[in-house]
């Protein structure tokens, strides 16, 4: 088939072909709990659409130092109404279609730099590299939003228009997850490298300050209030020390591998060209680097950079080499050199974003039965324990481990866990206490006593379970799913 024939099919029929595969993309994402951390949230969520507020002292939790701060309200109330409509499948649903609107969105961002069969693999690149961070959670919702941000501010470093629209769009973050910040750092770094490079007016530049201003002001409107603005160094405070997530990442992991992978490839490609790149991209692809090798919760964030990054370099060295074979032919004229990365752009066509609607609005659908079909299968937390935990006395005090205490704290609200997922809430020397006594470390027994401790929901390989009735004299009263419920005596 010729070449120009192969070319029109593609145009006509790859829209439709991505189409496609969005709608059948629940077929991948849809899938039954599998993360501990949905609970929480939507006890949260409960908790707030039913005029509850978070003070001090902790309505849930008696030796919480903190005032928690519900960073992510927007999508914990909204999933915890659907809960009460249609139950668990809400959760199930809610994620497998947030994976496919953050497929869109990274189509969008790489599709504005690149051709389709470009665009296409990087955002598979992308996503692959980001599954780990994929789980339902609010973060996923932050994760969408942090991609069309990202889009506009690379956009802005190609034609320096000033997109106010980013000002709702950095409130909505704001309410849905902390990582609204790095979307701010991303437009600073761009801002940052194009007045570095003089590449606009002073005016233009100002202008561009203006929306970075204005729209981290909008962040201290939210419901939280200016406190919000402090809340990710308070969060990362603790999570540094104590949350594996938060912990610095694994070169040998797969997702950082492919990561790291991306940026090389569009480093490569920048050598091919010989040229320096733009300053507004070499920062970002720092930051990409950065975000990627210092800890497992932000490698999500640098392949999103990677993306546009990646795509937009190959997609200039097809260009550079198309042109050579012109020139070599006969049939072009003058140096063979790419065009500037600040003069390529790419439109989309409305075929194209049309697909794109549609394969998402089927995915929705396709979702509601996969949701319904597979929320009968919990993972992660001892449900076989659901009832017994229940007709536990009120204001019963229970050491838990704490990947399930906010599934505790959603079906056992009467109990009074000594801790819980939300770290921030607590000074880090009872962080330490705590971990000490899981592993029935020295001094376990005060930590137990000084809690007024009566119950516990522990793994059944647990030290502290063992030392509980061992030492203690405690009783097992229950076991599921690996666990173990005890009682004192």
């Amino acid at each position: 088939m010729p070449d120009s024939a192969t070319f029109a099919l593609r145009r006509r029929w790859g829209p439709w072909a991505q189409g496609a595969v969005l709608a059948l993309l629940p077929l991948l994402t849809v899938r039954s709990v599998a993360d501990p951390s949905p609970w929480l949230h939507l006890k949260v969520g409960e908790f707030l659409r039913d005029g509850g507020r978070f003070g001090s002292p902790d309505p849930w939790a008696p030796f919480a130092a903190h005032r928690y701060v519900p960073t992510q309200w927007l999508p914990s109330v909204v999933v915890a109404q659907g809960y009460d409509l249609f139950g668990l499948p809400t959760v199930l649903w809610a994620r497998g279609v947030a994976v496919v609107a953050l497929v869109v969105a990274l189509l969008w961002l790489t599709r504005t730099v690149s051709r389709p069969e470009v665009a296409v693999p990087v955002t598979v690149a992308a996503v692959a590299a980001a599954w780990g961070g994929l789980a339902e959670r609010p973060q996923l919702a932050g994760f969408v939003l942090l991609v069309l941000a990202i889009g506009a501010w690379w956009r802005t470093g190609v034609d320096h228009r000033a997109r106010w629209w980013l000002v709702p769009l950095t409130w909505v973050s704001a309410c849905t997850h902390g990582v609204w910040v790095l979307g701010l750092v991303v437009g600073g770094l761009v801002v940052l490298g194009l007045g570095v490079d003089r590449a606009v007016p002073a005016r233009t530049w100002g202008r561009l300050v203006a929306v970075l201003v204005v729209s981290f002001l909008a962040a201290g409107l939210t419901p939280i209030g200016p406190r919000l603005l402090l809340t990710p160094f308070q969060v990362g405070s603790n999570g540094r020390e104590f949350v594996s997530e938060w912990f610095p990442s694994s070169v040998r992991s797969p997702d950082v591998m492919l990561a790291l992978a991306m940026l090389a490839l569009a480093y490569a490609a920048w050598l091919r060209l010989r040229e320096r790149p733009a300053t507004w991209q070499l920062l970002p692809f720092l930051a990409a680097i950065g975000f990627i090798l210092t800890m497992q919760r932000t490698v999500a964030v640098g392949a999103f950079l990677a993306a546009p990054l990646l795509a937009g370099q190959v997609e200039r060295l097809l260009a550079a080499r198309a042109r050579a074979r012109e020139v070599r032919a006969g049939t072009g004229h003058g140096s063979p050199a790419a065009p500037r990365p600040d003069r390529t752009s790419f439109a989309l066509r409305r075929r194209e974003l049309g697909c794109w609607a549609a394969g998402l609005v089927l995915a929705c659908l396709v979702a509601i039965p996969l949701a319904d079909s597979r929320a009968g299968t919990v993972h992660a937390v001892p449900t076989a324990l659901q009832q017994q935990l229940r007709v536990l006395p009120p204001h019963t005090r229970l050491v838990a481990d704490g990947d399930v205490t906010g599934w505790v704290l959603f079906t056992a609200p009467q109990v009074e866990p000594v801790f819980d997922l939300r770290i921030e809430s607590y000074d880090a020397a009872y962080v330490k206490r705590y971990i000490a006594a899981m592993e029935a470390a020295p001094g376990w027994e005060q930590f137990v006593a000084d809690g007024s401790t009566r119950a516990a929901l522990l793994p059944a390989s647990s030290p502290l379970a063992l030392a509980l009735v061992e030492q203690l004299g405690w009783s097992v009263v229950g076991r599921g799913d690996g666990y173990q419920l005890l009682e004192a005596s």
